[in-house]
C-alpha cells in the first residue's frame, strides 16, 4: 500500500504502478492539493517535470508540501468544502411540486421495523472504506388509512460519529418491493455528517402494503485509532402524516 499525505490528510491505497503526477490529479480534489505543492518520493524532493514518469512502488510514502502559503491553502480547503457541502444540498433540491393529502389519523397510521439486514464494515483508521448496499427498515401504512405519509430518517448519534470519522455518507432511497423508487422525486437522498436527516414524502402509497428505507451504498474516512472507541452509526426512522 502507498501512504499519500498532504498537510492534515493522510490515506493508504493501492496505487502502485501510477505516476506520481496521476495521483496528485486523483487526491487533487479530495485533499485540496494546489498545483504548487511540492512532491516528495519517500522522503526525497521530487521535480515537477518528473511526476509523469516516476512510477510508485508498493512500499511507497508520497508526500505534498506547500511552502510559505499556509493561510492560502486553508482558505482553499475552506472553500472547497463550501462547494462541496452545495452540491449535496443541489443533489436533493426540489424542482417540482405535488399536491399531498393530510388525513386524520385514527390510532397507528404507519409502523416501522428493523430489516435485520447486515451492514456491517470494518473501521480502520486513517483509511477510507465503503458500505455495501441493503434494506434498512420496512414501513407498513396501515389498513384503512388513506392519507399520505412522509419517512424521516436520521443519523442520530452525530456527536459521537465526528469523533471517530472525517468524513460518513450513506445513500438512501424510499423503495417498493421491486426496488423501484417510490417518493414524489423518485430521488436518492443523502445522510451524512453535514446532512444527519432526509425526509422521504409519498403519495401514493396503497394502504397494507410495505415501502423500504435501501441504502445504495456508502463511504468513510476514519480518523487514526477510532477502531478503539467501537461507536456505531445509529440510524433511526419516523414515519409521520404528510403536511399540507
Amino acid at each position: 500500500m502507498v501512504e499519500i499525505s498532504y498537510g492534515e490528510y493522510y490515506e493508504l491505497a493501492d496505487l502502485a504502478g501510477k505516476s506520481v503526477a496521476e495521483v496528485r490529479e486523483l487526491y487533487k480534489p479530495e485533499f485540496s492539493i494546489p498545483d504548487r505543492a511540492q512532491a516528495s518520493l519517500n522522503g526525497k524532493q521530487l521535480k515537477k517535470k518528473l511526476e509523469p514518469e516516476t512510477k510508485l512502488g508498493g512500499e511507497d510514502k508520497l508526500s505534498f508540501e506547500e511552502k510559505g502559503s499556509r493561510g492560502l491553502a486553508l482558505l482553499g480547503a475552506f472553500l472547497l468544502t463550501l462547494a462541496i457541502t452545495g452540491g449535496l444540498f443541489a443533489f436533493t433540491y426540489t424542482t417540482t411540486s405535488k399536491t399531498i393529502t393530510v388525513g386524520v389519523g385514527v390510532g397507528d397510521f404507519a409502523s416501522v421495523s428493523d430489516n435485520g439486514a447486515d451492514l456491517d464494515y470494518t473501521v480502520l483508521g486513517r483509511v477510507r472504506g465503503t458500505m455495501g448496499p441493503g434494506l434498512l427498515f420496512d414501513v407498513l401504512k396501515t389498513t384503512g388509512y388513506t392519507a399520505d405519509l412522509e419517512v424521516n430518517v436520521y443519523l442520530s448519534n452525530i456527536d459521537e460519529l465526528q469523533k471517530d470519522y472525517s468524513f460518513w455518507m450513506m445513500r438512501l432511497q424510499l423503495t417498493d418491493a421491486a426496488g423501484n423508487p417510490v417518493d414524489i422525486e423518485s430521488s436518492t437522498q443523502i445522510l451524512s455528517l453535514d446532512t444527519p436527516f432526509v425526509t422521504f414524502a409519498c403519495d401514493n402509497w396503497t394502504e397494507g402494503t410495505y415501502r423500504y428505507i435501501e441504502c445504495e451504498g456508502g463511504t468513510y474516512r476514519a480518523f487514526p485509532f477510532s477502531w478503539l472507541s467501537g461507536e456505531n452509526p445509529q440510524i433511526f426512522a419516523q414515519v409521520v402524516q404528510a403536511g399540507p
